[in-house]
């Protein structure tokens, strides 16, 4: 017995599948210094990022679309009403009408975010209106985070930028009447970074939109918020009434053509008549009543299209989406960004976790090295 605690070093023996909690707890107690200093590096970061990240501030809407008649068919009465029930969706899009699944990619698309970027916004705390596309681009200063980033991890992409600057200021967009966009590096960054800021999500089953925005100002987030809710609703009915409209303009001018037939046709019957009230001939009978014919087609043509515009008309103003504000915008009291107490309480705890994972995965190196090297002085 004596000889096999010689050869063990005196170490309890412990099987593979056992955890002597003592030994764990003795040696975290025996670390507990590089535990303090690494907990407190880890303090400093988190003081670092809570106190030196960007403050940001939340607004939402939340809308209701009202669906209208005709506007969706029917998909097979009660089967479509328990597919929803499951989660599909076996509505694969009416013609002419936008599901709510692709609003997220409308308020995400290049021309809704450059529209929404060259409207002016008012920044409360630089007291200005000012649009978000010159904020981003002229105004605003990186924070203490940002720098230190800039300068140490993103040192090596900002030398690349500026050696390849001179080349992309000359990119812009050509040809004004052109579909095609030509972006600079710089005004593609902002498009994307401010991508990020506009956020909309639609509830499946009860059809609710919940559009959100964030921004450096707490004003700027709800007037973004409302000018974002108001593009989206206006390319959203703009999209829906676009055949019914075409339709109407088609008809308008239509009738604009044969009401002015109609008009000047009676206009000649009229003078016509009133010219020939006391001859009877035949030549004047026929005249009269090539007139008259004249006259009954065009008022027929002119009726007919009068009630076609009519109908029309109801048809652009079923086919014009509703929203119900359910959830007006609210200028935000409190910042949504940094969470400063939860950032500085995560940093504590991964400091701690960090060097406790450590000491107990050095301990464990240390242990096994130290059998090995017994093991080989034993049998040498």
């Amino acid at each position: 017995m004596e000889e096999k605690n010689i050869e063990t070093g005196n170490r309890p023996i412990i099987k593979d599948d056992e955890i002597d909690l003592i030994e764990v707890a003795k040696t975290i107690w025996a670390g507990r210094k590089l535990i303090l200093k690494v907990t407190a590096v880890f303090f400093i970061i988190g003081l670092v990022i809570a106190f030196g990240s960007k403050v940001e501030y939340e607004a939402s809407c939340t809308l209701l679309p009202e669906s209208q008649e005709g506007m969706k068919p029917n998909l097979g009465g009660g089967l479509g009403s328990l597919a929803g029930l499951a989660g599909i969706n076996l509505d694969m899009g009416s013609q002419g009408v936008l599901t709510p699944e692709l609003y997220p990619q409308i308020a995400k698309s290049t021309p809704f975010l450059l529209h929404v970027l060259h409207k002016p916004v008012f920044f409360n705390k630089k007291d200005t209106l000012i649009t978000s596309y010159r904020y981003f681009k002229e105004v605003e200063t990186p924070s203490l985070l940002g720098t230190i980033m800039e300068y140490t991890i993103g040192l090596p992409f900002k030398l690349k930028s500026a050696l390849s600057s001179e080349r992309q200021k000359s990119i812009q967009k050509v040809d004004e009447t052109s579909p095609i966009l030509h972006l600079s590096k710089e005004d593609d960054e902002i498009i994307n970074s401010f991508a990020e800021r506009i956020t909309v999500s639609t509830d499946k089953k009860s059809g609710i939109i919940t559009l959100t925005t964030q921004m450096p100002d707490a004003v700027a987030a709800a007037d973004l918020a409302q000018l974002s809710i108001n593009q989206l609703t206006e390319y959203i009915t703009s999209y829906q009434v676009s055949k019914a409209q075409e339709n109407y303009d088609f008809i308008k001018a239509r009738y604009d053509e044969v009401k002015e037939e109609f008009e000047n046709s009676q206009i000649k019957l009229a003078a016509f008549t009133d010219r020939n009230r006391n001859f009877a001939t035949s030549l004047a009978q026929a005249e009269m009543q090539r007139l008259q014919n004249e006259y009954n087609i065009n008022f027929e043509v002119f009726k007919g299209l009068a009630t076609q515009l009519e109908q029309a008309k109801i048809k652009v103003k079923e086919q014009t989406p509703v929203f119900t504000v359910l959830e007006p915008v609210k200028v935000p009291v409190e910042k949504s960004k940094p969470k400063r107490l939860i950032t500085i309480l995560v940093s504590l705890l991964s400091g701690v976790i960090f060097s406790i994972i450590w000491i107990l995965a050095r301990n464990v190196f240390t242990n096994v090295n130290f059998y090995s090297f017994e093991s080989r002085s034993v049998t040498s």
